[in-house]
């Protein structure tokens, strides 16, 4: 197995190549997917943490031994499909996760730590877009990227190939927390931790609600949340945090028992 799953309220996916700085061939593609998907849509999951192994790279991006051998259009485009695959997967898990990352975080790597909700990165950490100076395009992984960091310095990146700081990265919006290599995953845990402090149903039907509203005009965003949070509102969940806060008493949710 190219990745490894602790499955409980917080599940951890660890990348497992680190001889390859985790880089992405197709077979680590097809285990992530598997593995977000069951993960997401099991009830009992509250938080997903995505983690890899050593200390270059949480992920250097496409396993470039294996793209060198895809002789076909229809061989090379069934590769990127599959990363189009896995970004669609996380965006659309109602599950929500966290990229702890360090070292390089580059390419399809960077991609896979946008498409997760929160990044927290390593404060020595490098993130880029390289692809250029190979000779390919970060076409499929600018989605995400753009969301985040905004068009002009998208294609900055992806034009120049350079590498910018994880300080930088937090300024541009991209990182939640940047701390010390030695407190990455400590600091993921602890937000992993506030996070299944709240309501499970709450959780989720309100990361949906967000991630259906960045693709709204704005008018139709306030419609559209209204009428989640009426729905949110009337829930037995909603009525139980409500209750638990006039008794002053910490709730005890009907959707995680």
């Amino acid at each position: 197995m190219n990745i490894r799953i602790e499955h409980s309220a917080i599940s951890q996916l660890t990348l497992n190549r680190p001889q390859v700085r985790n880089a992405l061939n197709q077979e680590t593609i097809h285990e992530l997917i598997e593995a977000f998907s069951e993960l997401g849509h099991d009830p009992q999951v509250r938080v997903i943490i995505l983690r890899a192994e050593g200390e270059k790279a949480f992920c250097a991006g496409a396993d470039l031994g294996e793209v060198a051998t895809l002789g076909t259009v229809e061989s090379v485009r069934g590769y990127f499909s599959l990363m189009g695959r896995l970004i669609e997967t996380i965006h659309q898990l109602p599950t929500p996760v966290i990229a702890a990352t360090f070292g390089y975080t580059l390419a399809g790597g960077m991609g896979l730590a946008a498409a997760c909700d929160f990044v927290v990165a390593a404060e020595d950490g490098h993130f880029g877009l390289p692809e250029v100076k190979i000779g390919l395009f970060p076409m499929v992984v600018m989605a995400p990227i753009t969301r985040l960091i905004g068009p002009r310095r998208t294609l900055e990146l992806a034009l120049t190939g350079r590498l910018v700081t994880s300080q930088e990265m937090d300024q541009w919006g991209f990182c939640n927390a940047v701390v010390p290599f030695g407190k990455v995953q400590s600091q993921a845990m602890e937000l992993a931790e506030l996070i299944s402090l709240g309501s499970p149903f709450v959780a989720r039907m309100g990361k949906e609600a967000w991630s259906q509203a960045q693709d709204m005009e704005y008018h139709k965003a306030i419609e559209y949340l209204q009428n989640m949070v009426s729905l949110i509102a009337l829930s037995d969940d909603s009525h139980e945090g409500i209750k638990a806060f006039q008794e002053k008493r910490v709730p005890i949710w009907p959707s995680a028992r």
